[in-house]
Formats: structure tokens, C-alpha cells, sequence
């Protein structure tokens, strides 16, 4: 007859008590990242509620994201930037960004909206100028420093319109030869601003985000779950049959 008795194994308990903690700390950082996206939301709720900024208020902000604003000025036809690998509903594209010169001498990046990218990467799309002294109507958007891309930009001899990876707005200043503000303006959606049919305009900001807290949170109790199989794996591998 036999029976089943608890026989300790050092090496696979350390192992266990590894792997659940490993799990658990994943699981700890997705509660964050949720607790995060929460006050990120919050934010853009708060400040989307506020009238427009004037320019000067937000150049003196530490943080000027997520406000909205409405600037007069002209756009500066020939120095776009296209900013790469933007994808709409399945389709490769780019983010339209134009710098933008106010009435008072301010200059900023202006994105106008989306433009697919076409069979042909080689060949950039038409970009229609904005003449005249123009109204712009949009919110403040900082870009992160973590953006990852494969290969930075080489601007040393780039001709316009620009392609890059990302935008560096010291950078992309520098070429122009201005001083840019350090965050873009992303085009009210509603708002009319070329002749004709208007850029399709899908900022994605934390209200839309396809990872929001929910989803957080759900990651964060698989993550949990694993740490207890871990641990229950070990105890049930450890119980092993006797002979009486």
C-alpha cells in the first residue's frame, strides 16, 4: 500500500518562488499602468473642458498637454513633415505636420491630419498649401520621449517634404531655423481648415486608447493567476508516492 507524502526539493522551490514573483511584479506593474491611464484620462476630461489657452499661458506650463487652443497665423507651405508609419483602419499613411508661424512671431507644428502613403513608397503624396492668414482650432500634444523606432532620423541633408520616424521638435527646429514650441497642435477634427474634403484627423489620445485601464487590470489578474499556478505546480509536483 501506498501513501503520498510532501518531499522538499530546494532547487524547484527556489525556481517556484521565483517564477510566482516575477508574476506577481507584473501583475503590480499592470495595476499601475491602470491607476495611470485613469489620471491620464482624467486629465484630458478636465483640461478638454477648458476654454481655449492663450499661446503664452501654455509656453510658460510644465505640462501643457491636452489643452485646447486656437491660434491665427500662417502656415509654412514648404517645410512639411511626414511623419511615417501612422496607420488608419488597416492602411500605412502619414501624419501631415506643418510648421505654423502666429501673428505675434510664435512657431509650431501644426498636424493637419492623416494621408495614405500609396503602393509606391518611393513616391510621397500630394500635400495641398494652406495660403493666407488661417484660424487653427486643435489641442496641445507632447510627444514621448520613449518613442521607439528602428532607425533614427538623419536630417543632415534632408529636402522637404521631410519623412521621419518621429518628431524632435529641437531637432526639426535646428532645420528650419527657428525655435519651435515644444509641443504640436493637433487640428480640432470638426474643424475646416484645407479647400475641399478635410485630412481624416484619428488622434488617439488616453480616451481613446486600445489599451485603457481595463485592460490593465485584466492583464494584471492573468498575471496573478500564474503566480498562484506556479506555486500550486510546485506543491502538487512535490507530493510523491510511498510504499508503506
Amino acid at each position: 500500500m501506498s501513501s503520498r507524502r510532501f518531499h522538499l526539493h530546494w532547487f524547484a522551490l527556489i525556481v517556484a518562488v521565483l517564477v510566482a514573483a516575477f508574476c506577481a511584479r507584473l501583475g503590480v506593474w499592470q495595476l499601475q499602468r491602470a491607476t495611470e491611464k485613469e489620471a491620464l484620462i482624467s486629465t484630458i476630461e478636465a483640461r478638454g473642458q477648458h476654454a481655449p489657452i492663450p499661446l503664452s499661458t501654455l509656453l510658460a506650463k510644465s505640462d501643457a498637454a491636452h489643452f485646447p487652443v486656437q491660434l491665427q497665423g500662417t502656415f509654412d507651405n514648404r517645410h512639411n513633415v511626414l511623419l511615417d508609419n501612422r496607420i488608419l483602419e488597416g492602411v500605412a499613411g502619414y501624419f501631415l505636420i506643418t510648421p505654423f508661424k502666429t501673428t505675434d512671431g510664435h512657431w509650431l507644428l501644426v498636424n493637419r491630419g492623416w494621408l495614405p502613403r500609396g503602393a509606391d513608397r518611393a513616391k510621397l503624396p500630394s500635400i495641398t498649401a494652406i495660403e493666407g492668414d488661417v484660424s487653427v482650432t486643435g489641442h496641445t500634444y507632447l510627444y514621448s520621449s520613449k518613442t521607439f523606432t528602428l532607425a533614427d532620423d538623419n536630417l543632415e541633408h534632408a529636402q522637404w517634404p521631410v519623412r521621419v520616424q518621429k518628431i524632435e521638435m529641437q531637432a526639426i527646429g535646428q532645420l528650419l531655423g527657428v525655435e519651435l514650441a515644444p509641443f504640436e497642435i493637433r487640428v480640432d477634427p470638426a474643424a475646416t481648415l484645407e479647400a475641399g474634403p478635410q485630412l481624416a484627423r484619428p488622434w488617439q489620445d488616453a480616451t481613446e486608447a486600445i489599451l485603457g485601464p481595463e485592460r490593465h487590470r485584466a492583464y494584471a489578474v492573468q498575471w496573478f493567476s500564474l503566480a498562484v499556478m506556479a506555486l500550486l505546480v510546485f506543491f502538487a509536483a512535490s507530493f510523491r508516492k510511498t510504499a508503506s
